[in-house]
């Protein structure tokens, strides 16, 4: 895709406080989400066309669930992240908190970061598309007929039998379509991710990536493994649980869809592309708060240490 005209907006951080306190920059993203915003930051972005060169050129997410909070909402979304993955199905969100928070991301990243969001159940979806998200991912997918409720869920007739939301966007005020067109091309932009959490939905790996609509797998892997009466202790080593895992990624490479399997932390991220995943999701906001207070606490008793040594000489 070619760059819209909307500009770079400039560096949301002061050079010289983020020097001093330690803040890097955030890196270039290639290509820059910018590509594929839409003509407002109301808009859901055309993550589905991103999604679809992933495999060349992935993408870097986080979760985002622990602090479900407006304020920290903003820094997440300018933290630099190519999309945020809202997780709705293990936090308790509304509907309300739910569009709050995604419009915070987006209009807070100046259309650098697209939301993903991760529904409870069938149930919660229409509020998620409403609210402007990009992406929707439905967990614990494991045959073609789930996947295809999922599908006809989210896509406007004849597609599906998604329900047209007249206040979602104001008709003729801020629907403008980039290339043209009417609002439903908006809505048609954003992406479809199938998490496949259980053997079942492993062995229907192929049925599931070959759905036209699906734009990428999702793993789950301490419930695809808890599913085989497996441990943390046993993802990554368990053939069960890599041969299930390499029916997914081997499905997801065959139609060309993204792969997402979420990484605690960024020291896996070697490792998961080298594996086939091509939507890295690195941490979440609880952990990167647990890590920062204990590293600040660690690095604090080892001076104070030091100085109570240099005290004793």
């Amino acid at each position: 895709m070619s760059q819209h005209p909307f500009g770079t907006p400039p560096a949301f951080g002061d050079a010289n406080f983020a020097q001093f306190f330690g803040v890097p920059a955030a890196p270039e993203q290639d290509p820059s989400m910018l590509n594929y915003r839409g003509h407002t930051l109301h808009h859901t972005f055309d993550l589905r066309s991103r999604m679809a060169i992933s495999r060349e050129k992935p993408m870097i997410g986080t979760f985002f669930a622990g602090f479900p909070y407006p304020n920290v909402a903003r820094m997440v979304g300018q933290a630099g992240y190519d999309y945020v993955l809202l997780d709705w199905e293990h936090t308790p969100f509304t509907p309300e908190s739910i569009v709050e928070l995604i419009k915070t991301i987006q209009y807070a990243g100046e259309g650098k970061s697209a939301v993903v969001v991760r529904v409870p159940s069938l149930d919660h979806q229409y509020a998620a598309w409403d609210a402007g998200a990009s992406g929707i991912i439905f967990p614990h997918i494991s045959t073609v007929e789930q996947a295809q409720k999922a599908i006809s869920a989210c896509r406007f007739p004849p597609v599906g039998n998604r329900s047209g939301p007249p206040n979602a966007m104001q008709f003729g005020y801020n629907d403008g379509a980039p290339n043209g067109g009417s609002v439903f091309e908006i809505w048609k932009k954003a992406a479809i991710i199938l998490q496949i959490e259980d053997e079942g939905g492993a062995n229907n790996a192929d049925a599931l990536g070959a759905l036209e609509e699906v734009d990428g797998l999702m793993l789950g892997p301490g419930d695809l493994a808890f599913s085989m009466g497996l441990t943390f202790a046993d993802i990554g080593k368990d053939e069960r649980w890599l041969s299930a895992v390499g029916k997914v990624w081997a499905a997801a490479a065959k139609y060309n869809k993204a792969t997402l399997m979420p990484g605690m932390t960024s020291a896996q991220v070697s490792s998961q592309l080298q594996g086939g995943v091509s939507m890295l999701c690195v941490s979440n906001d609880s952990l990167i708060m647990a890590q920062g207070l204990r590293k600040e606490l660690v690095s604090a008793h080892e001076q104070l240490q030091a100085w109570k040594s240099s005290k004793a000489q």
